[in-house]
């Protein structure tokens, strides 16, 4: 049995995880600043033990967790994602609590140390697939702490076994929130508005592709760096454009000018008057596909799922999961915003 240490249990990646590695007769210590979601509580799991707490700026706390339950594994899945707007509160969440949980993790002797990155260290376009060893080209607080705190992990002292994986967007039968306005938009039959011809290509990911690297990293010695994400890289545009066409829905691509889409994007965001952040510019203006050879060689690993069933997935179960979990904002309803009056006249 392994004892197994998971922050941010209550997120959908976090309790995912939580699930899978439950079904393997391990013991599992969870931290979050928010309750498991009901689902989670019903299930009733087997060595699962919660903790409510705040990762950023609470050491002392973290350390008497430690030393009650002496995890040997640590799968650091906690951050602030988006908030651009508070950017101490980033710093203090994606970087400095995740020195503290290394710190700890050199204290106790952890023999591994698991760390959720992003492809956010990447804000571009770029005409080929991006390996491991490309420089970062952030733009956004995120991608920065993100990055930064991978620089931490790889060059410190910690003794164990790191592996840290830079995922694309996470898509999962449990992700609704901004996603969910437009699966609710296609579903209704309304217009989507596209910036530019959406020719650009991204990565995603399914959550259960992301548990499944985890796991086999368990049984892996070393320290790695690693890309994960399906093997399509595919346009928006045509991945949306699909989904119309099997929901049989009579929604239509709208494409706006590039430079007038950007401008209205940018200054909707600034007064907050939609649910989107300067991060998702890179849906309708970046090319960023990773590849993925090195996870597949060293890990054995390839994807289970593709994009196309994935958003097939998403898009059948989002309204059925919104509302489910307040405090998690990849499980809750999106407020709308204008949205809500600009789509009648798309």
């Amino acid at each position: 049995m392994r004892t197994i240490l998971i922050t941010g249990s209550s997120g959908f990646v976090g309790e995912e995880l939580l699930i899978k590695l439950s079904d393997e007769n391990n013991k599992i210590i969870g931290i979050d600043n928010f309750e498991p979601s009901q689902e989670l509580k019903n299930k009733k799991i087997k060595n699962f033990f919660f903790e409510k707490t705040e990762i950023r700026n609470n050491q002392k706390k973290l350390d008497e967790i430690f030393k009650k339950y002496k995890p040997e594994i640590i799968i650091h899945c906690a951050s602030k994602i988006l908030d651009t707007t508070k950017k101490k509160d980033v710093w203090d969440t994606n970087y400095f609590a995740s020195k503290d949980l290394l710190d700890l993790s050199i204290k106790y002797n952890l023999k591994k140390f698991i760390f959720t990155s992003t492809f956010s260290i990447f804000q571009k376009s770029y005409d080929y697939k991006i390996d491991e060893e490309e420089t970062p080209s952030y733009k956004t607080v995120y991608g920065e702490t993100k990055f930064k705190t991978e620089q931490l992990i790889m060059n410190s002292d910690f003794k164990g076994d790191i592996c840290i994986l830079r995922c694309p967007i996470i898509l999962g039968k449990q992700r609704s929130y901004r996603f969910g306005i437009l699966f609710s938009m296609i579903k209704d039959n309304f217009n989507i508005p596209l910036i530019g011809d959406c020719k650009n290509k991204l990565s995603f990911i399914h959550v259960s592709d992301v548990c499944d690297a985890i796991k086999l990293f368990f049984n892996k010695s070393g320290k790695y760096i690693f890309n994960i994400a399906a093997d399509e890289g595919e346009e928006f545009q045509l991945i949306l454009s699909r989904l119309i066409k099997k929901a049989n829905s009579k929604s239509k691509l709208k494409f706006i000018n590039k430079t007038l889409g950007n401008l209205l994007f940018d200054i909707t965001v600034f007064f907050r008057l939609i649910p989107y952040t300067h991060y998702h510019k890179k849906i309708f203006n970046y090319s960023i596909i990773l590849k993925t050879e090195k996870i597949k060689k060293i890990l054995n690993w390839q994807p289970k799922y593709s994009v196309e069933q994935m958003f097939e997935e998403n898009f059948l179960n989002f309204d059925k999961i919104q509302n489910k979990n307040l405090d998690s904002f990849s499980k809750k309803k999106a407020k709308e915003g204008l949205i809500r009056i600009i789509k009648y006249f798309i």
